[in-house]
């Protein structure tokens, strides 16, 4: 019987204090990912995913380094960028550096490769953002050559060119996974499906049905190149599981402070608490709530997408690590087995219980739990 993946995801945000005045250290932060991977493998889940940023908002510009010290403290949890900034980056070191991850993992390595929302890495290592589109499709197709050619010849247009080059080492797995992380462009998952690679939808907003033609771009294109059973389709979303629903509420000041503009022109958006409010109710796209409102909201999700992995962004905002280690108990304890079985959510929602009413203090979102 096949299973949907479900895993977990940081992006690594840092808030210098937390809404609820907790100061937090950079090193702090890093740590807390690195417990958060050990008690994600400990509860059976399936992959972690770790983000890369290049600015002073988040704590880790170097996934693989991370998830390294990850790999060493579990045994079985696939470790994976979320995503790897392609665009800015030399795909040499790239895999050179996903190779030597998987082979301190005993092959457990993945590289999600995306074109970043933020302009910070073009900057600063001197790619050329107007240029975004070119630059991402070039390093791709030299990223996949690298992982099947131990030597290349190369040349192209963003890098100086490769001549019978030894790319080392190795990694375990042949090919090393690489998966293609999607916001809202037909033309991304129109490329992925064409390649045949995995391909994971970031879901940030709005109904279920929006990722539904992303979805369907994806798997014809991959049909039309002759791809088709090689498609996996993910979806990364935002997840936090809550005792009850008015605890889920007290969540909103920290979902405010995770995604509002931290700098004067920097990115991000304002939540307003009816925007918050919104996102919690069935068919729309925040997975936050009871462990049986959430696996059921899941489950519907599958139902218009018919994703194979899940991955869930456990610890944004600043939420009390406490509350994060509490939400990560209920993916892993309560959520994930009622949603592995495909088969059993393809014939009808699992037996989680019944989607409850919103509580009423959805509308009133208080600071504190």
């Amino acid at each position: 019987m096949s299973r949907i993946d479900i895993g977990i995801a940081s992006l690594s945000d840092v808030q210098p204090r937390t809404v609820d005045g907790t100061p937090r250290t950079v090193a702090e932060r890093i740590e807390q990912i690195v417990s958060l991977g050990v008690l994600a493998d400990r509860l059976g889940l399936d992959h972690m995913g770790v983000g890369e940023h290049h600015n002073e908002d988040f704590a880790v510009s170097s996934p693989a380094v991370v998830l390294a010290a990850i790999a060493s403290r579990t045994k079985r949890i696939r470790l994976t960028s979320s995503v790897t900034t392609l665009g800015a980056l030399d795909p040499v070191r790239v895999y050179q550096d996903f190779a030597t991850l998987d082979l301190l993992s005993a092959g457990r390595a993945e590289i999600t490769a995306g074109r970043s929302a933020y302009p910070e890495p073009f900057t600063l290592f001197g790619a050329d953002m107007s240029r975004y589109d070119d630059l991402f499709a070039e390093k791709l197709d030299l990223l996949l050559r690298i992982r099947s050619e131990p030597r290349i010849s190369w040349r192209g247009e963003f890098r100086p060119e490769l001549d019978d080059a030894a790319i080392t080492p190795r990694a375990v797995q042949d090919p090393l996974p690489v998966w293609l992380g999607v916001g809202g462009t037909p033309a991304s998952a129109a490329r992925a499906g064409k390649l045949g690679l995995p391909m994971i939808l970031g879901y940030i907003g709005g109904p279920y049905e929006r990722l539904r033609p992303l979805a369907e771009i994806y798997r014809e294109a991959g049909e039309q190149s002759g791809n088709a059973d090689r498609l996996r389709l993910g979806v990364a979303l935002h997840y936090f599981g809550a005792p009850t629903m008015a605890a889920a509420a007290e969540t909103y000041p920290y979902y405010y402070d995770f995604l509002r503009p931290k700098h004067p022109g920097g990115g991000g958006f304002t939540v307003t608490p009816a925007q918050f409010q919104h996102g919690l109710r069935p068919g729309q796209h925040l997975m936050i709530g009871t462990s049986d409102y959430v696996a059921t909201k899941l489950a519907e999700l599958y139902e218009v997408l018919r994703f194979d992995r899940v991955q869930a962004l456990v610890d944004w905002g600043g939420l009390p690590r406490q509350w994060v280690e509490d939400s990560l108990h209920r993916l892993g304890e309560e959520i994930a087995p009622a949603l592995r079985p495909i088969s059993g959510i393809a014939d009808g929602p699992a037996p989680v219980g019944r989607v409850s009413p919103i509580h009423d203090s959805i509308d009133r979102p208080a600071a504190s739990r």
